[in-house]
């Protein structure tokens, strides 16, 4: 890591702020469920948590764990732009609150959208270090700029009528696709290998891209049932899965990350099944199985590795308490009817209670890294 002290903590407040607050606003989502009631419109709130908790706190952490990583000196012009990221998504927690999908958000939106490729332009320019992983930041970059086409789509689609047809959601889905399985895992897997002093040829490379892009298919799955997208989303799949599992090994032997990487061979055969008609139809039937995949991928997979990026000591109750209500909250959202029949209590009330302990978990790993320095347990403020 070539940025001092100071300088990470400088980054890391930010994520870890709209982190806290996108995971309160998520928890005030989940009891309007519980109780049948909501402060203010569900929607609004809705916007407000899947904003925050995207850009806010994944997109932020990402970024900051790249610049951290491979980035030698924090420039004025790059800080700048950092801070200007955050602005924009602070307006976007409070109006997508206030007003929900409008004028100042959408306008707020694209601003973040811009100014996200100003500053990876700058990244790309300063990357140094590990040649696979400086490979994989530059494809994540492409891939951030591809996955913008998604969001570029919705205005001529509204302005022709087509809010209601398929395409329309599919070009959610293919931001949000270009993010998970594009940019964010790219980036991700270029601290992982940086970790681990991975090297990858330009070739298997090559073929994880393809691979993620491949991938989308089991998006275009959700609103189209052609059987040849499911094979595309097979190849993906399995290809992917080859690429991780050609360098298990050095994954294995290092111990600080060794349990995201059962976390990643987990979530790609659930890929490889996802091309499965069965599972298929599953997700695109059932709202609850869909948000359990997301959380997956964001409370399963990118959380704990932003918290094993953060390099401070958590202690093993809490990091025992959040697996376990993690894992309690995916249960209940797979199989609400059987567990329901169990313990007769409303499946509303349950998944507010282990989302309540998995958003305290998150609270008290990111406020220690906030306010509390690790030795002395003092509290300082990161500004």
């Amino acid at each position: 890591m070539a940025l001092d002290k100071k300088t990470q903590n400088k980054l890391w407040f930010y994520p870890m702020l709209f982190g806290v607050l996108g995971s309160v606003i998520g928890l005030l989502l989940r009891y309007g469920f519980a109780v049948g009631s909501s402060i203010v419109p569900f929607k609004n709130i809705l916007h407000s948590h899947s904003h925050t908790m995207l850009l806010g706190l994944l997109f932020n952490a990402l970024l900051t764990i790249t610049i951290i990583r491979f980035v030698n000196q924090l420039s004025k012009s790059l800080y700048r732009l950092y801070i200007s990221l955050q602005i924009c998504v602070g307006i976007l927690f409070i109006m997508f609150i206030v007003q929900g999908y409008a004028f100042v958000t959408i306008l707020f939106s694209t601003i973040h959208l811009w100014l996200s490729y100003a500053i990876l332009i700058l990244v790309w320019k300063q990357l140094k270090g590990n040649s696979t992983a400086i490979r994989l930041v530059k494809y994540g970059i492409i891939l951030h700029f591809i996955s913008s086409l998604g969001p570029y789509a919705l205005g001529p689609l509204k302005a022709f009528g087509m809010q209601d047809n398929p395409w329309y959601r599919q070009a959610i889905f293919f931001y949000l696709h270009f993010q998970y399985f594009g940019s964010f895992f790219m980036w991700m897997l270029a601290a992982l290998f940086d970790n681990a002093n991975i090297k990858m040829s330009k070739k298997k490379t090559i073929i994880t891209v393809f691979s993620l892009a491949l991938l989308y298919s089991h998006s275009l799955a959700y609103s189209f049932d052609y059987v040849f997208l499911k094979i595309l989303g097979f190849i993906g799949a399995i290809s992917l899965l080859y690429t991780l599992v050609s360098v298990s090994k050095n994954l294995v032997k290092n111990k600080k990350i060794n349990h995201i990487h059962i976390v990643l061979l987990t979530i790609l055969i659930l890929n490889c099944l996802g091309s499965a008609p069965y599972f298929s139809s599953l997700v695109s039937e059932n709202r609850f199985i869909l948000i359990a995949w997301l959380h997956m991928l964001f409370l399963g997979m990118y959380l704990p590795f932003i918290f094993k990026e953060l390099s401070i000591k958590v202690h093993n109750s809490v990091v025992i308490i959040y697996i376990t209500t993690f894992l309690i909250t995916e249960l209940l959202l797979v199989f609400p009817g059987i567990i329901f029949k169990i313990i007769a209590i409303p499946i509303t009330i349950c998944l507010f209670t282990a989302y309540l302990f998995v958003v305290i978990c998150v609270c008290v790993v990111f406020f220690k890294k906030i306010f509390v320095d690790k030795d002395k347990f003092t509290v300082k403020f990161i500004l």
